[in-house]
């Protein structure tokens, strides 16, 4: 009976309402997360087919297994003759990413286009009118950023309801500001982070869709998470009264732990109820290969 390589990669699809997340995260060898709908990947891992359909590229820190696929994401684009993909990184990692960008422009002997943009915390980039991109302060080792997808509305102010387009036509040529901005987050990313206040700040807390770090789960892994400066889920479960999130998506799970006993125990932590908000990205019920995950990215160009 044939059986699957196993060198068979398979990444997570999931679905919360009009969104979807794919991608993959095990701590210490690949994180890529993927909102297609947003034209956002945060981080790239090792940059899977799929993830080259993203103009938008979040940087997390500069970790390998976040960030290894970068020159390929950016060469790759280019070869297939797709726009040169804007990235955000922590700015202290600025200028030492553009030089490893340069030497694969030298390496490879093309002139690979490339938008990079330092981030600092709190910092929003705005892509669009109604749409930004805001970094917030995370806690690992060296520079790291999280990252929160803002859907950015105007509203018509109180005073002014009721009136007709005409009187608001006539206001607005008067200079009155009419309207005020609403700012919600969408998703938010924490890429790898120990416990600290990111998990205080307004867009984690409220996002629709919250992507956080949980590696260690064993009572003797504490000390481990300490030194890596990642999640335990002792530190989660200090954190979690203050989420607001309907959906919290667990990445970077340690392979030290089998996800079913993973889920086990917090689920056992926190109850069924609190668990029905919580999904595991690397859970895998019903996930596709990536064979199937990778139909999404561009067709491939004849050399």
């Amino acid at each position: 009976m044939p059986t699957k390589s196993f060198l068979i990669q398979k990444f997570a699809k999931l679905q919360f309402g009009n969104l979807h997340l794919i991608g993959y995260s095990v701590a210490g060898e690949e994180t890529v997360v993927q909102v297609p709908e947003m034209n956002v990947c945060f981080d790239i891992g090792r940059c899977p087919f799929f993830a080259l359909t993203s103009d938008y590229i979040c940087i997390s820190h500069g970790h390998m297994d976040h960030l290894a696929g970068l020159p390929y994401y950016l060469s790759q684009r280019a070869f297939q003759g797709m726009k040169a993909g804007t990235v955000f990184v922590p700015r202290e990692i600025l200028h030492d990413v553009d030089t490893m960008l340069k030497c694969w422009r030298n390496v490879e002997r093309q002139g690979t286009p490339y938008n990079l943009i330092g981030m600092s915390p709190d910092e929003l980039y705005e892509v669009r009118k109604d749409f930004g991109i805001r970094a917030l302060a995370t806690h690992h080792g060296g520079p790291s950023l999280g990252y929160a997808l803002i859907s950015i509305r105007e509203k018509l102010k109180p005073e002014f309801a009721g009136k007709s387009s005409q009187e608001l036509a006539a206001l607005r040529r008067q200079g009155v500001q009419i309207q005020y901005r609403i700012e919600v987050p969408m998703v938010t990313y924490l890429g790898d982070t120990s416990l600290g206040t990111v998990f205080d700040h307004p867009d984690v807390q409220n996002a629709e869709i919250l992507v956080t770090e949980l590696t260690f789960f064993d009572p003797s892994h504490q000390t481990r998470a300490k030194a890596g400066k990642h999640l335990h889920v002792e530190h989660f479960l200090k954190v979690f009264p203050k989420l607001k999130n309907p959906n919290i998506v667990i990445a970077h799970v340690s392979r030290r732990i089998g996800m079913r006993k993973a889920k086990a125990i917090l689920r056992k932590r926190i109850g069924p109820e609190a668990m029905s908000r919580i999904t595991f990205l690397m859970d895998f019920e019903g996930a596709s290969d990536a064979g199937e995950v990778e139909t999404a990215g561009p067709e491939s160009r004849a050399d």
